[in-house]
């Protein structure tokens, strides 16, 4: 029994398990003081070594009682706790790591914001306070820029900006204090090293117009005599460079040579600059349907081209007004303030953009009232604007046209508008058709001409072999088997509508094609024209007042009658002639094919 007692023999199986706990609390001291190795490296080691020896020794204090109270079936029971330990000293390692990372980005953000930028950067901020000499900028950094009042203001004084605007300027100063201002400010002992950097990076500098020569503009730059030419103060032609005098403009170095004694300026590149950078932004934002406002740049015979803020767009002379627009330079004028819609924006070949602009869908549309103003039979006056050869058409508004065809000009045949009107000229109309969907007017001036004057121009008409005497005659219900005179109003390919003055000034009836009495597949376009007189019979009167018509019927009512006046006045006594006989019985046959 005192052999089976024998600690080495009984004991010696658990002193592996007494040495796996030992590197569990090395492991433990040593991530503990992981998060000061990552920030002082050099003092992180012998911490380490202190917690590692200091593990040990406690370790082995620990030895002697376990030997004395574990027995073999607690061995298993040990190992299960130092894996669990393990575990969660890994959790707790990254989780440290993660908030470290997390102070170190904290501590890289509020570095001085002087070590970040200097003198020429620019830089991009919110305004967080307007005060009456000096403002304060929000650009990213741990401490605010400050800019002078007076360069957020216009010329007349009033502020151009507001709290939480933003705004691009330059450093001109990163000391303490980070300065910023449009342009770099010049001191006279530094203005010649200023003005070099300034060209170098590009920063605008700003000078005082001193005087004005031959050649453009002398300027003042921190003491430096220096000059503009007069093709450099304006993106276009400077008309009044002499307005310029005395003020601080900014300006970009284009030109330093001679030790500085030769000094040229361009503000033409700096706004340039500028407008380019206002295109960018703009370009973001656009979209066919934006409206905005511009100004008029260039105007070309077809359209005008209008500014939108650095970028160009085209106003066509169709899109200026809802009136017609013949010369846009009638209507508009270089440097106007206009109001645009875009209507497409595209690229061509050379992928240019091309900008399509509106002036008229900017403005409210004259045709949602139009229902109100004018109605089928209202009278009222106009303005001939212009003529074509199927009618004139009157301005009855600004934005409203309507048309006159050139049948209701007068009760006598007109052949063309010109004839009897004049651009510019004041004439009574009726409304004769108001079309809301198409945006068309139809109007007629006849219908307001006194009869009086309607039967002294047919009389005068009659004398040339005109049908203007039977204008006059009092007005008829169409029936069938009447034969009138008519005026081709309109042609289509499916007939002629045709004007008939005996039924009233606005009684109309159609003559369709096979009624027309020409051959199939002949172009009526090409045989007729509007406002050729024709005679032509009623074949058909429809209940709701349609009439059809047939110029074939005239013509063969007239042959007949012109055989039966033949066979009348013809008998085999007089003539004594089979011949004329024989002749008579051909025409007959003919006409009986023909009927």
């Amino acid at each position: 029994m005192s052999e089976d007692r024998q600690p080495a023999e009984t004991h010696e199986p658990e002193t592996p398990s007494a040495t796996e706990a030992d590197p569990t609390a090395q492991t433990a001291n040593e991530s503990a003081e992981a998060p000061a190795a990552e920030v002082a490296a050099a003092e992180s080691a012998p911490k380490a070594d202190a917690a590692a020896a200091s593990a040990d020794e406690t370790t082995v204090k620990a030895d002697a009682p376990a030997e004395a109270k574990t027995t073999e079936p607690d061995a298993p029971k040990a190992a299960a706790p130092a894996s669990t330990v393990e575990e969660d000293e890994e959790q707790l390692e990254s989780k440290k790591r993660a908030e470290f990372g997390a102070m170190l980005d904290q501590f890289e953000s509020t570095k001085s914001v002087g070590d970040e930028v200097e003198v020429g950067t620019k830089v991009k901020g919110r305004i967080i306070q307007l005060g009456d000499d000096t403002s304060f900028i929000d650009f990213g950094g741990r401490s605010e820029g400050a800019v002078e009042t007076q360069h957020l203001k216009a010329e007349d004084g009033s502020l151009k900006y507001a709290v939480g605007d933003e705004i691009e300027l330059f450093v001109v100063a990163a000391t303490d204090q980070i300065l910023l201002a449009p342009s770099v400010q010049l001191r006279p002992d530094e203005a010649l090293q200023t003005v070099r950097e300034a060209k170098e990076k590009g920063v605008p500098i700003s000078g005082k117009v001193a005087s004005i020569n031959a050649g453009g503009l002398e300027v003042q730059v921190g003491g430096i005599r220096a000059f503009c030419p007069f093709s450099q103060i304006e993106l276009g032609y400077c008309d009044e460079p002499s307005a310029y005098l005395g003020q601080t403009l900014e300006f970009l170095v284009q030109d330093l040579g001679d030790g500085g004694k030769n000094l040229v300026l361009s503000r033409k590149a700096l706004l340039r600059r500028e407008e380019k950078a206002k295109a960018g932004k703009l370009l973001e934002t656009l979209k066919e349907g934006s409206e905005l406002d511009g100004r008029v740049a260039r105007i070309q015979p077809f359209g005008a081209f209008v500014d939108i803020g650095g970028l160009e767009g085209l106003v066509h002379v169709s899109e200026i007004q809802y009136g017609h627009v013949s010369d846009p330079n009638e209507v508009l004028k270089v440097g106007q303030e206009v109001r645009v819609r875009v209507l497409r924006m595209e690229k061509d070949q050379k992928g240019r953009l091309r900008i399509g602009l509106s002036m008229k869908a900017a403005q409210p549309d004259p045709w949602t009232e139009i229902a109100e103003q004018y109605w089928q039979g209202k009278k009222t006056q106009g303005t001939v604007v212009r003529m074509q050869d199927f009618g004139a058409f009157v301005e009855l508004t600004p934005g409203i046209d309507g048309l006159v065809h050139v049948s209701e000009i007068a009760h006598s045949q007109t052949k063309h508008p010109k004839d009897v009107l004049e651009v510019g000229q004041r004439v009574d109309v009726t409304v004769l058709n108001v079309d809301m969907e198409r945006k068309r007017i139809s109007l007629s001036i006849k219908d307001q001409l006194p009869r009086d004057a309607a039967a002294d121009a047919g009389d005068g008409a009659s004398q040339g072999g005109g049908r203007g005497a039977r204008s006059s005659a009092p007005e008829k219900t169409p029936s069938v088997g009447d034969i009138v005179d008519g005026v081709v109003a309109n042609i289509k390919p499916y007939g002629l509508f045709v004007d008939l003055p005996m039924y009233g000034p606005r009684t109309r009836g159609l003559c369709p094609r096979e009624e027309t009495g020409e051959r199939r597949g002949t172009d009526l376009e090409k045989r007729f024209s509007s406002g050729t007189p024709v005679k032509v019979t009623v074949i058909e009167v429809q209940p709701d007042g349609k009439i059809r018509l047939s110029m074939k019927a005239v013509q063969e009512g007239e042959e007949r009658a012109s055989f039966e006046s033949y066979r009348k006045s013809a008998s085999p006594a007089s003539s004594g002639s089979r011949g004329n006989t024989a002749m008579a019985e051909a025409f007959k046959k003919a006409m009986q094919k023909n009927g």
